[in-house]
C-alpha cells in the first residue's frame, strides 16, 4: 500500500488504476473471477473472494444476496490449499483444521461457483466485486447480458441497495427490466439512498444526442408508482411510445402500425397502456421528461369531462383558454340532445336484466354490465362515443373537429369515429375482448380502412417528426 500511496502522491495513476476503476465488459464476464490464492495476511485481502474467506459475516451477507437470486446458498472450504466459492451448503460448521472426513465430503460434494451457466456466473461477477470490494468507480456495460429478466431486475436492485458509498457506478443498459430494478431498489429503503442519474442515448441518422435527467427529475418519476412498477419504463429504450387506455388498444394499433407501414422502414415504437383515461397524460408528461417522443390515444368521451381535460392541458402544453368555448359549446349541445326515456321503460329492462331472484342472490358481471349499458343509453355522449364526429353535424361538428386537430398538435389523437370498436363496424362491438378475438381471428385487422390509415399515419409522423 505504502508503494501505491507513492504512486498516487506522484500523480501516476495507471499503475494503481485497478485501485480505482473496476470495469465489466461484457465479453470479459464469463472468466473466471471468483476463485482466488491465499495471501500474505500480513497485507489486507487483493481480491474479494479472499475478503469473503476472512469475514464470515461479509460471506453471511453475500450468501444471502446470492441465495435470493438463485436459491442456494454460497460456501467456502477453508481446509484446501486455494480459495474456491461453492454453490450450496455443506450442512456442517466449520471447526478448527483438520476437518474431519465428513465435512471434507461435504465441500467436495458442492459444484464451484466459476463451473456454473453463464448466468450464474455473470450475476456472481458482478455482485462479488462491487459488493464486496467496491472501488471508487464502477462501470458495468450491459449488466442484462446472460440474465433472465427476473436476474436482470434483481441485480438492478442489488445495485442500488447494497453497494456501499462512496461510490460512482455507470452502466450502459438496453434492459428495462434492470432499469425498473434500478427505480425499486431506490424507494426500498427509507435511508437516504445513492443519487440517481439517467441518459438516454439517441441517433438520428449519423448524429447522437444525450438526454440527462439529472436526480432531482428521477426521484420526481419515482413518485409516480405507475412508472416503477409497470412496463412504462420501457418506453426509454423506444424511439417513440403510443399510449392508450388498454392492453387490446395497444393490440389493435400495433398490428395496424404494422400493415399501415409493412413495406416502408422499422420504426422502433413500442406499445404501453395504463388501465384507464385518469393517468393518460401524466404518464406521457412523465416520459416526455425523458426525452421519449409520445402519442396517447383516446376515445371520443375523453371530451366529456372538464376536468380531465384541463388535466390533459397541464401535461401535455396547452392552453384551457384556446379550447374553453369549443369546449362548453360542444358539451351544452350534447346535455342538450340527450335521448330520454320514460323512467318505467328503464324500469322494466333493468327487471329483465336481473330476473327472478330471491334472497341475497349476487349479480353477475354480465348484469352489472348490461345494467350500466342500460342507463347509459340516457346520456348523449353514448351516441357520441358510438359514432365520433359523424354523429354531430353544424356548429358542434365543428367545435369537436377544432379540439380534436388542437389535441392531435399536442400529441393527443382523440378516435374521430367514437372509439376503438368503431373501427371494425363490421364486427359486434359490445365486448371489447369477443370484438379483438374476433378482428384477429377473422383477420379484418390486415385491412384497415382509410379513415383508419391516416389516423395511424399521422401518429407515426408527429412521432417521427424533428422536434
Amino acid at each position: 500500500m505504502s508503494e501505491a500511496m507513492r504512486e498516487w502522491e506522484a500523480s501516476r495513476l495507471s499503475s494503481i488504476s485497478y485501485l480505482l476503476v473496476k470495469k465489466f465488459w461484457t465479453e470479459t464476464r464469463l472468466g473466471n473471477q471468483t476463485d482466488s490464492a491465499y495471501w500474505d495476511q500480513t497485507n489486507p485481502p487483493s481480491h474479494p473472494t479472499q475478503r469473503l474467506w476472512e469475514s464470515k459475516d461479509l460471506q453471511a451477507r453475500f450468501s444471502a444476496l446470492f441465495e435470493q437470486a438463485f436459491g442456494e446458498a454460497i460456501a467456502i472450504n477453508r481446509y484446501v490449499p486455494s480459495i474456491r466459492l461453492q454453490v450450496g451448503d455443506p450442512g456442517q460448521e466449520d471447526c478448527p483444521p483438520p476437518a474431519p472426513p465428513s465435512l471434507r465430503e461435504a465441500y467436495e460434494s458442492l459444484p464451484f461457483l466459476n463451473q456454473q451457466g453463464d448466468g450464474v456466473r455473470a450475476f456472481s461477477n458482478i455482485l462479488l466485486h462491487s459488493f464486496v470490494s467496491p472501488v471508487p468507480i464502477i462501470v458495468i456495460d450491459e449488466p442484462e447480458a446472460f440474465l433472465h429478466p427476473p436476474q436482470a431486475r434483481l441485480l438492478g436492485r442489488y445495485l442500488a441497495l447494497h453497494i456501499p458509498s462512496p461510490c460512482q457506478i455507470f452502466v450502459a443498459t438496453h434492459s428495462a427490466d434492470f432499469l425498473s430494478g434500478v427505480l425499486e431498489g431506490k424507494t426500498a429503503t427509507s435511508s437516504p439512498a445513492r443519487p440517481l442519474v439517467l441518459v438516454r442515448m439517441s441517433r438520428a441518422g449519423r448524429t447522437s444526442a444525450a438526454r440527462t435527467l439529472d436526480a432531482e427529475t428521477v426521484t420526481e418519476i419515482l413518485d409516480t408508482p405507475l412508472l416503477r412498477y409497470s412496463n412504462i419504463v420501457s418506453g426509454l429504450f423506444h424511439d417513440g411510445v403510443v399510449l392508450s387506455e388498454s392492453e387490446g388498444d395497444c393490440q389493435f394499433y400495433a398490428a395496424t402500425f404494422d400493415v399501415v407501414h409493412a413495406d416502408g422502414r422499422h420504426k422502433n415504437l413500442t406499445y404501453l397502456h395504463v388501465n384507464g383515461k385518469a393517468r393518460l397524460t401524466e404518464a406521457a408528461q412523465k416520459l416526455r421528461t425523458c426525452g421519449i417522443p409520445v402519442a396517447v390515444v383516446t376515445d371520443f368521451d375523453f371530451l366529456n369531462d372538464v376536468s380531465n381535460i384541463k388535466k390533459a392541458l397541464r401535461h401535455l402544453g396547452g392552453r384551457w383558454e384556446e379550447v374553453k368555448d369549443d369546449v362548453l359549446n360542444l358539451q351544452a349541445y350534447v346535455q342538450s340532445s340527450v335521448v330520454t326515456r320514460p323512467a318505467v321503460i328503464i324500469k322494466d329492462n333493468i327487471t329483465r336484466i336481473i330476473g327472478s331472484v330471491s334472497g341475497n342472490v349476487l349479480l353477475s358481471q354480465r348484469q352489472i354490465d348490461e345494467i350500466a349499458s342500460e342507463l347509459r343509453l340516457a346520456n348523449g355522449w353514448k351516441t357520441l362515443k358510438l359514432g365520433g364526429l359523424n354523429a354531430l353535424s353544424g356548429d358542434p361538428y365543428n367545435a369537436a373537429l377544432r379540439l380534436v386537430e388542437y389535441f392531435q398538435n399536442l400529441g393527443l389523437f382523440i378516435v374521430p369515429v367514437g372509439e376503438l370498436e368503431c373501427w371494425v363496424r363490421e364486427v359486434p362491438g359490445a365486448n371489447k375482448k369477443a370484438w379483438l378475438t374476433q378482428v384477429f381471428d377473422g383477420g379484418s385487422y390486415k385491412s384497415p380502412s382509410l379513415e383508419l390509415r391516416t389516423f395511424v399515419i399521422r401518429i407515426s409522423d408527429y412521432l417521427t417528426s424533428p422536434t
